[in-house]
């Protein structure tokens, strides 16, 4: 039989500052960008981001172990 354990996981404030903030920052304008040159709605360029989202969603749940 596989036990399966769950890693809990919280942020520093360092990694937020310096790591996730800037991250999501320039994602938004790299998104931005690709609204401009496609010329579409927002609501598209919002599909792209939801559906990684989705994708590292549906890993936890297969996965050992993740963070939470």
């Amino acid at each position: 039989m596989t036990e399966k354990f769950e890693t809990k996981w919280s942020t520093t404030e360092d990694q937020i500052d310096n790591i996730i903030i800037p991250a999501m920052q320039g994602t938004a304008l790299q998104y931005a960008k690709y609204a401009s040159e496609l010329q579409c709605l927002p609501v598209f360029i919002a599909l792209i981001p939801r559906d990684i989202a989705d994708t590292f969603e549906e890993n936890v749940i297969t996965s050992e172990s993740y963070c939470d």
